[in-house]
């Protein structure tokens, strides 16, 4: 069963034929990402966000000539955003100080590592070892179709093909087979404490269909090497046998295990 059941589709206040054509094209990868999904494209008038969630409670997504734009409700929307990774960028360039997810990585910077981000999400740590693995190569999996729509469009958009190029994008959780033939699986899947440090955090724990346990001991048994983010109290990390790099200035650690 789909994580969600209907999807609208609309436009900025001002719009164009391009803009159009762009809505159909949405319409019609959402019709093959989850075929029993509703999709409706709205005419978007002047209407304001707020107005659209007066009569009809379903996901509102707005496309534009820039990022798509995926609203839950009025207050609650993601776009794709690269938060805080450009200040690690910056402070690595600058400072050689290199971010913590990279510094638990088992492999070189220059590596061309395959890696598998098993929890795409709002894509930040994606893009971050993107930056930083120059010559790696990724596999980006999420699980719900629209944050999955929104933030892989945005990322294609917002950065360019050189980049982009080296990222796999699929829809619904990692596969044994992909993640066997990696280098590295990584995972940030808010079993518990989702710490809200990102614009949007809060909206994807309320919305996106949580993991189990069972997630996390597949990912263990078929991947060579296992990075795991999690609240610094996660039971995850003992349970597992994780080896936990501490971090005193944060509430989130990051854990390996390696096979």
């Amino acid at each position: 069963m789909s994580i969600v059941s209907k999807v609208r589709i609309t436009s900025p206040v001002k719009t164009d034929d391009v803009i159009f054509l762009m809505m159909k094209q949405t319409q019609a990868e959402l019709a093959l990402l989850v075929p029993d999904m509703a999709i409706e494209r709205v005419t978007r008038r002047k209407q304001t966000i707020t107005e659209l969630f007066k009569t009809d409670d379903s996901p509102v997504i707005v496309i534009s000539r820039q990022l798509p734009v995926l609203y839950f409700s009025a207050d609650e929307k993601i776009v794709y955003h690269e938060n805080t990774m450009n200040f690690k960028l910056k402070r690595f360039h600058k400072y050689g100080e290199v971010p913590p997810l990279i510094a638990v990585m088992p492999v070189e910077l220059t590596s061309r590592a395959v890696i598998v981000d098993a929890t795409m999400g709002l894509g930040n740590d994606l893009m971050l070892m993107a930056h930083m693995l120059k010559s790696a190569r990724f596999h980006a999996f999420e699980a719900h179709p629209l944050i999955y729509y929104v933030i892989k469009e945005g990322i294609i958009r917002y950065y360019s093909e050189e980049l982009t190029g080296r990222i796999t994008f699929h829809y619904g959780t990692a596969c044994d087979d992909i993640v066997a033939a990696s280098d590295v699986v990584y995972a940030d899947p808010m079993f518990e404490t989702t710490i809200s440090q990102d614009s949007g955090m809060q909206v994807l724990t309320n919305h996106v269909q949580q993991a189990d346990h069972d997630f996390l001991a597949a990912l263990i048994v078929h991947a060579p090497c296992v990075i795991l983010k999690a609240h610094f109290r996660s039971p995850l990390f003992q349970q597992y046998g994780f080896q936990v790099a501490v971090r005193k200035s944060s509430k989130s650690h990051f854990g390996i295990i390696c096979n």
